[in-house]
């Protein structure tokens, strides 16, 4: 029995302790699968969260640059318009006597005018105290003519530098928009300034069809634009005690609380910024500075779709790796989990292929819009272009046509001595035309060329070669009635330029009257100061009241459509202006006459000059 039993308790102490071996390896064997399982989808799900992160951030950088340049270039579009009131007479009428009701209301429609034409909110003057005297908008119940607008930050930016910027909610009208001002000056004086308000809430309500939310932030990182209503004049982070004092002083957000949003700020390793709101939503941030910096756009993008995705990623990454755990295990299985991974990787592979399609359509989409935006910039400036080349370079061109058709009937008949007089003229032209190209920009700056003695009979001369096509197929009648030894401080071809845009001006007001004529006098004026007085008359219908208080101010125009931009008077106020004289113009019995006054020259030097 001993002998028989003895095999019998080993075989079983055999089995028992296999068993117990079997168990623990298994045992061993499912935590590294599950612990292998468990990195697989932490990996995946790693990489696929910070990969979408990565192209929404580059997606998020362009939409930012298009908004960033259709936000800075509309901004731009106004930068002029108060600089513009510098060229009107009746503005600085206004500010030396600003208690005058006919003034005020003058000015106020002048305004006005100009301002549908620019399309900001609101235009209006200050006198240097910071009383509102005139405005576009002077019909409406929030306008804030009358009231003091000292508190105002650009009133104090523009009396100090010139100009001056500002964003807040109107005071009177409590719609908020940026104000940008600039000082108007007369003798180096300053006399008042010139305020523009532009609205930008359709940028705000452009952001809300947008994919994201967007908010503009500004320099104390107040939220003064946003897709979400909830957002507006709410900054990022609390604001300090010296940012308290300042709003409270200049009140740009009006009565709003100004509660901070309570965002928390984490910045990745790659510079990318990412917010978490109280409500427990995620955000990728990116930003670009705007406005000169003074401001910063900001768009976010919620994490929710990405974080979504992720955890698709890193749950097909554990079944992956469980399916090869098992065909590894289960080799009868193996062709089996093969194809099922092979299917699962053409599944991903198309998943991936399909978004950078996406990336890469909506990139193209992106720079399309980029290239319309530069395009559509090119064509305002070449219009504008346009604009002042045709009108600075029309005469000369006539005058120029006529002597080389001139020229071309002298050859015919023979005439070869008076056919080179005619080619020297073209000569001539070609020159004046050069110089005029660098002239062009005469009234945007001014001109670096230094004044000297100019003959007056010369520069008239010049002038009606200049427009004596128009003379000779008008038929029309010049006479000229010139002081001898006259000259006069100032630049020959801006000079020949103002008497150019005079006589074209007789030219056209005589075209419908029976007799057609043009006097020019000039004449010395003994006084104080020795000046000369050209006076060019013509036997035109009078000028309208209207029009003759008018006349020297931008786009003011009696000529049809196509015909005048309602630019060449202001122009030549601004040339005469430029050398030290005055343009006036007034109604006579038979006509209208212009008389420009000027400083003497000594005429010796006029003909080193013209030398």
């Amino acid at each position: 029995m001993t002998e028989l039993s003895f095999p019998v308790k080993i075989k079983r102490g055999y089995e028992a302790g296999s068993t117990a071996s079997s168990s623990m390896h298994w045992l061993v064997r499912g935590i590294a699968a599950l612990a292998l399982v468990a990195a697989a989808l932490g990996l995946g799900y790693a990489l696929a969260f910070q990969r979408g992160l990565d192209r929404l951030h580059v997606a998020a950088q362009q939409r930012l640059a298009v908004e960033a340049a259709r936000l800075d270039g509309y901004l731009s579009r106004f930068e002029y318009l108060p600089s513009l009131l510098e060229t009107s007479p009746s503005v600085f009428k206004l500010l030396g006597d600003p208690a005058d009701p006919a003034l005020q209301q003058s000015v106020s429609l002048y305004l006005k005018s100009i301002n549908l034409l620019a399309g900001a909110d609101n235009l209006y003057v200050l006198s240097v105290s910071g009383e509102a005297l005139a405005a576009a908008d002077f019909d409406d119940p929030g306008t804030p003519v009358g009231r003091n607008l000292s508190y105002r930050p650009y009133v104090s930016e523009a009396l100090e530098r010139g100009r001056g910027a500002f964003f807040g909610v109107g005071i009177t009208s409590a719609r908020a928009g940026y104000y940008l001002s600039y000082a108007l000056k007369e003798g180096g004086a300053t006399k008042g300034i010139a305020v523009v308000k532009i609205n930008l809430d359709s940028f705000e309500r452009g952001w809300r069809d947008l994919p994201g939310d967007a908010l503009l932030l500004d320099e104390r990182g107040v939220t003064i634009l946003a897709s979400r209503e909830a957002w507006r004049y709410r900054p990022i982070a609390p604001l300090s005690r010296e940012m308290l004092d300042d709003i409270a002083r200049s009140k740009p957000y009006a009565d709003y609380n100004l509660t901070p949003l309570g965002w928390t700020v984490i910045r990745s390793d790659s510079g990318a910024e990412r917010i978490a709101t109280g409500n427990g939503a995620a955000y990728t941030a990116s930003e670009l500075p705007i406005n000169r910096g003074l401001w910063k756009l900001v768009l976010l993008d919620d994490e929710a779709p990405v974080r979504q995705t992720a955890l698709i990623f890193g749950a097909l990454s554990g079944v992956a790796s469980v399916a090869a755990l098992l065909a590894l295990g289960l080799v009868l299985q193996r062709r089996r989990e093969i194809r099922q991974r092979l299917a699962n990787q053409a599944a991903l592979q198309a998943a991936h292929d399909m978004l950078e399609v996406r990336v890469q359509e909506r990139t193209a989409e992106l720079r399309a819009a980029q290239d319309e935006l530069v395009h559509a910039g090119k064509l305002a400036a070449l219009g504008q272009m346009s604009a002042g080349i045709v009108h600075e370079l029309n005469q000369p061109l006539a005058a120029l046509q006529t002597a080389a058709d001139n020229a071309i009937l002298l050859v015919d008949r023979g005439s070869v001595a008076d056919a080179r007089g005619n080619l020297t003229r073209i000569g001539e032209l070609v020159s004046r035309l050069g110089r005029l190209t660098g002239q062009l920009r005469v009234f945007a700056y001014k001109s670096s060329s230094p004044l000297g003695a100019i003959s007056v009979e010369q520069a008239v001369s010049e002038t009606l070669k200049i427009v004596a096509a128009r003379v000779k197929e008008g038929r029309v009648g010049v006479v000229t009635e010139i002081d001898a030894d006259l000259s006069v401080l100032a630049d020959q071809t801006r000079l020949e330029q103002l008497l150019c845009n005079i006589v074209a001006n007789a030219l056209d007001a005589v075209e419908g009257v029976e007799r057609k004529s043009i006097v020019i006098r000039a004449t010395r004026e003994e006084g104080q100061a020795a000046r000369c007085r050209i006076a060019i008359s013509n036997t035109g219908p009078a000028i309208a009241p209207d029009v003759l208080r008018r006349m020297f101010e931008p786009f003011v125009t009696t000529k049809p459509a196509g015909k005048g931009l309602g630019l060449g008077l202001m122009l030549s106020n601004h040339i005469a202006r430029s050398f030290g004289g005055e343009l006036h113009g007034r109604n006579l019995p038979d006509g209208a006459e212009f008389v420009v006054i000027l400083p003497l020259a000594e005429m010796t030097e006029a003909a080193s000059h013209g030398r």
